[in-house]
């Protein structure tokens, strides 16, 4: 089956992944692009009705009917596309791939930097080799691949549409909006003028409560969206706040 409509109850999380899941016709990475697509969704939903209205129908699409990856069908007859996508350079999927598999980790690989063969590779995933990296050049890969990306998701559809992108870069500890900025700045190009048509929406998921996800659009603020995890229980504050007063004692032992 090439087009599959999806069923639609108000959507979470826990909906997107029972969608995917569960949905006849979605295997492999058609219910990755389901999951991951619905997930967005559901973060942004309050602009997506802000922006189209209320959404009646989604249409996941598969080869040879897409692009687009899903189809998103609103209450005045709309049908806007979203292409789902990963911004992930092929060697940190290999080594992303070999740290499932062994279920061990060192350290991972530079975005930068890709290992020479395999065998670096495998040595710096165990933790014997320091991967080499600097700041500068991981945001210059991270442009040089935003920019790629986005030009080939844009040619699949030339009238306009929802990119969405899911990624775990991390570029910078203190500034989760480092690749949106990043992003910000290729769609506010010259040559990014048709971006007008199109809107980035960049995903990364810790767990069920943690994720940020940025919106970008040209000639607009970026926006954004933070879960959390939920507050702690009287129990758990109480463990915490025992734990603090025993690593307390340890300092004060320390000092002596």
């Amino acid at each position: 089956m090439s087009i599959t409509t999806l069923p639609f109850p108000d959507l979470t999380f826990d909906a997107a992944a029972a969608i995917a899941k569960s949905t006849p016709g979605l295997t492999g990475q058609s219910r990755t692009e389901v999951f991951q697509g619905l997930d967005m969704f559901q973060i942004w939903q309050s602009w997506f009705t802000e922006m189209f209205g209320q959404i009646v129908e989604i249409r996941h699409r598969s080869a040879p009917d897409d692009p687009p990856d899903l189809e998103l069908i609103f209450a005045d007859g709309r049908i806007v596309g979203m292409e789902h996508t990963r911004l992930q350079p092929p060697h940190l999927g290999q080594a992303d791939a070999l740290m499932r598999k062994s279920c061990g980790g060192g350290f991972i690989p530079s975005i930068s930097s890709p290992p020479k063969n395999f065998g670096e590779m495998k040595d710096i995933l165990a933790g014997v080799k320091l991967p080499m990296s600097s700041v500068v050049d991981d945001a210059a890969a991270i442009f040089d691949g935003l920019a790629i990306t986005l030009r080939t998701k844009m040619r699949g559809m030339p009238n306009g549409g929802i990119i969405g992108m899911v990624h775990d870069l991390a570029v910078s500890s203190a500034n989760k909006r480092t690749i949106a900025e990043i992003a910000e700045n290729i769609v506010n190009r010259a040559e990014f003028l048709n971006f007008a048509n199109y809107t980035l929406i960049l995903l990364d998921r810790a767990n069920y409560y943690q994720f940020h996800s940025s919106l970008v659009r040209r000639g607009e603020p970026i926006r954004e969206k933070i879960g959390k995890p939920p507050p702690l229980t009287p129990e758990q504050e109480q463990l915490v706040a025992e734990m603090r007063a025993e690593v307390s004692k340890l300092d004060v032992a320390d000092d002596q």
